[in-house]
């Protein structure tokens, strides 16, 4: 079967999606929806099932907060079909709703072949086109790169976590440096929204 996976929203629209992976933990998720309430931003966080399982609390709180939260897979796996169904029963039970937007790790779509049926047809695969390897970058680069190619539509991809624990501390730390600025000069242009409220061509 063909499925879509979808790296923007509509280029007419001033409205942009940031999107955050690999969460929750319990270092930067709270400090991360502290941020966004301070500038009025809702996000969409696309969370790992082994994650939202050992911090239901937090998955719950960013639910609470008026975040969409998003299926990542249970694990994170690179390779064979995605383990969405363990990770869907385990959101579903901390928040009492189905994801119904999806992104694979990798954004190897092959992983999604087996769950998109699953669920009649109503999941989305969700990309990017705002890629800054904020997991890699410095909070310069991670701005510069944001401020260059964010444009109406844009999905923009950002972590507050990893799927490796030793990384969880690590790898947000210049995002979130980076992120009152980045937040602050997107809205002089454009419109935050979640994902359910994105226009897709």
């Amino acid at each position: 079967m063909s499925l879509i996976a979808y790296e923007h929203g509509n280029r007419n629209s001033n409205k942009i999606a940031l999107t955050f992976d690999d969460g929750p933990n319990s270092f930067w998720t709270k400090k991360i929806l502290d941020v966004l309430d301070k500038y009025n931003v809702k996000a969409s966080f696309f969370v790992l099932g082994k994650w939202a399982e050992k911090y239901p609390e937090i998955l719950k709180e960013t639910f609470n907060r008026g975040h969409l939260i998003g299926n990542r897979t249970y694990s994170h796996p690179k390779e064979g079909i995605g383990d969405f169904e363990k990770a869907e029963e385990i959101i579903f039970n901390i928040i009492g709703e189905h994801t119904t937007f999806i992104r694979a790790p990798h954004f190897n779509i092959n992983l999604c072949l087996k769950y998109a049926p699953a669920i009649n047809g109503e999941v989305k695969i969700i990309g990017s086109d705002v890629i800054p390897l904020d997991w890699k970058n410095t909070s310069d680069g991670i701005k510069q790169i944001i401020n260059q190619k964010t444009c109406n539509g844009s999905i923009i991809l950002l972590h507050d976590g990893s799927q490796k624990e030793e990384e969880v501390k690590s790898r947000p730390a210049e995002m979130f440096k980076a992120l009152p600025e980045i937040l602050k000069s997107l809205k002089n242009k454009f419109k935050f929204v979640r994902l359910d409220e994105l226009e897709f061509e």
